[in-house]
């Protein structure tokens, strides 16, 4: 009865008579509305924002209705509110709402929106960086588009979501705090500039931006909804409730339900742009442009093969001797040769500025470098216009299921499977750091002399082999590796099982014109450690990784324990056949003390 009393009232403050108290309660369910007040669905009235000044009703963050009759009123009596929430005014106006207040003329807004004019909208896919354990799967920003021929794209908006993250907290705290909602979180705009440098600069991360196809009113409507959106703050969830979903919620306002429905319980970057590549808008696809921006790193190796050996090997040379530059030799090369060879140096000398590497030294050539090159004829020789980097949506699905059949020492088994995310070294490496692993949540189930128990059970499994893509200075680093979880291995004995953390370090080298690494790893063990009957134990592991032919990927190691040093090596190959974008095959061989075959079925998916 009271709701009645509200439309009512409500009805006879707008000066629109044809408005009824049903039309009013029928707009406080719109899809529309829900998604301006961020609800979490029409059978789920409870808004995913969790501070009280985003609403402008006391029961506005589980009462879209209340909420609604508060924004009318507000937008009735006190036109500011029309500044503060502009998205909410637009839409109203559009479902034909009329009100007592003329419309405002929001100075604020109108210098945000309007100074350089918004005229499109993008989403921003940031590749992943194993260093941080925030960026494992990558990043995703909204970026509000103002360039023109005469205005860089640099000075876009850039929209970004996260965590509010205490300076230098501990990786291990903030997965846990991300996993179980210890952070709040919000979203926040910067140049474009700014997240550029960061990413592609600093963190050498190569980015994908995917334009909408949006009208000229869906661009305003995001654009005034993320001016709502600043300062609104949300409980940070690392799993699901993150940048991807919030952000791509921010779209759904105007593309409908196409980006997070049927989506699994968890939700990472990728899995939003695989359905956005695929997503209809207004009988067109949703996506008008894919553009890169590659890395300050991935420039330089695209600016390197520019050069020819004699080039390549002069540029090295001239990298730990500027006064060759000088010399004789290098000025009878041709004009071409010298302007290819300076241009490759200063890529590499911006990198290794960013590495912060010998200072002085790198700021003393780059100066030899530019007195070299005011000597040459203006004009630049290379110009690098097409990189083979495909774009995320290409890349193989984060999830998997598998059925597979083993031969363990002479007798059948069969496995379900199970990962939750994401790929491991042998995926695709498209819009993914090549040589690397992340696996979370990696379960098989062993059906074997009608008894079924838990095979494996890996909760995480970091590997990074960080090779050298070039043989100049600095280049590469440290390999790593690290495992939790537990596993029965029965090429040591038929009862073998153990609960592990394995820590690993190492080097990697290229080879192959870059499509094989071999590597070389110490590894610790700690835990039940069934087949050395230990606590702890170290290992010796050697391995290589190689593409046989085309996507065809080959996988071999071999390791030697410190507590089995009487006993075989583990022996371990797994060859994998990609089948399309879903699904591939694999056969493993594993040998200890027995051997061990596997056929594996693996179905990728979102």
């Amino acid at each position: 009865m009271l709701r009645r009393i509200s439309a009512f009232l409500i009805c006879s403050a707008l000066s629109f008579n044809s408005y009824s108290t049903t039309d009013i309660e029928q707009l406080a369910q719109h899809p529309t509305w829900l998604k301006l007040g961020h609800y979490k669905s029409a059978g789920d009235l409870e808004s995913y924002v969790i501070s009280d000044d985003f609403f402008l009703s006391p029961s506005g963050k589980d009462d879209p209705y209340l909420e609604l009759q508060a924004t009318i009123n507000a937008f009735n009596s006190r036109p500011e509110k029309q500044c503060r929430y502009p998205a909410r005014y637009q839409w109203l106006k559009q479902q034909g709402l009329k009100f007592k207040q003329p419309s405002s003329s929001c100075a604020d807004l109108t210098q945000w929106r309007e100074s350089q004019p918004i005229h499109s909208v993008s989403l921003v896919f940031a590749s992943g960086y194993m260093s941080n354990p925030a960026s494992l799967y990558g990043h995703m920003l909204l970026k509000l588009n103002r360039a023109t021929e005469s205005h860089n794209k640099l000075l876009d908006y850039s929209i970004n979501y996260g965590a509010i993250v205490p300076d230098n907290e501990n990786g291990l705290v903030y997965i846990s705090k991300g996993l179980f909602g210890g952070y709040v979180a919000g979203f926040s705009d910067q140049l474009f500039y700014r997240h550029q440098h960061n990413y592609g600069e600093v963190e050498l991360r190569d980015l994908w931006e995917y334009e909408l196809n949006l009208t000229a009113d869906e661009v305003r409507l995001i654009s005034n909804h993320i001016w709502e959106l600043m300062g609104a703050k949300y409980t940070y969830y690392f799993a699901d409730e993150n940048c991807a979903f919030h952000i791509a919620k921010v779209i759904e306002l105007v593309a409908g339900d196409k980006l997070t429905n049927e989506l699994s319980p968890w939700v990472i970057p990728a899995t939003i742009f695989s359905k956005l590549a695929e997503a209809e808008h207004n009988d067109q696809p949703l996506v008008r442009d894919i553009k890169f921006t590659p890395s300050r790193s991935s420039a330089f190796y695209q600016y390197q093969q520019q050069l020819n050996d004699q080039e390549n090997a002069f540029a090295k040379r001239i990298f730990k001797n500027a006064n060759l530059l000088k010399g004789t030799e290098f000025k009878s090369l041709n004009i071409q040769a010298q302007k290819k060879i300076i241009e490759v140096l200063f890529e590499f000398i911006q990198l290794q500025q960013l590495k912060q590497y010998e200072p002085e030294y790198i700021s003393a050539l780059k100066k030899a470098l530019v007195r070299a090159r005011l000597k040459l004829p203006v004009g630049n020789e290379i110009k690098v216009e097409n990189y083979q980097q495909s774009a995320p949506h290409k890349a193989q699905k984060p999830s998997n299921y598998s059925v597979s059949a083993l031969d363990v020492g002479s007798k059948a088994q069969s496995n379900l499977g199970f990962r939750l995310s994401y790929f491991d070294s042998l995926a695709s490496d498209i819009a993914r750091v090549p040589y690397s692993n992340l696996e979370m949540l990696d379960v098989e189930i062993a059906v074997r002399d009608s008894n079924m128990y838990v095979d494996k059970l890996h909760i995480l499994d970091l590997e990074s082999f960080n090779p050298a893509y070039t043989d100049w200075v600095n280049e590469g680093g440290w390999s790593w590796q690290l495992n939790l979880g537990f596993e029965r291995d029965r090429t040591n004995c038929q009862g073998c099982k153990s609960t592990f953390a394995m820590g690993g370090a190492g080097k990697s080298m290229l080879f192959n014109n870059d499509h094989s690494l071999v590597y070389g790893m110490v590894n610790g063990y700690f835990g039940e450690l069934a087949s050395t009957a230990q606590v702890i134990d170290a290992s010796i592991e050697i391995g290589v990784i190689s593409d046989i032919y085309q996507d065809i990927k080959m996988r071999a190691a071999i390791e030697r324990f410190h507590h089995k040093q009487m006993a075989e090596l583990s022996k371990n190959v797994e060859l994998v056949v990609p089948l399309n974008q879903d699904a591939d095959i694999r056969l493993i061989y594993k040998s200890s003390e027995q051997t061990l075959w596997q056929l594996k079925l693996n179905y990728y998916w979102n």
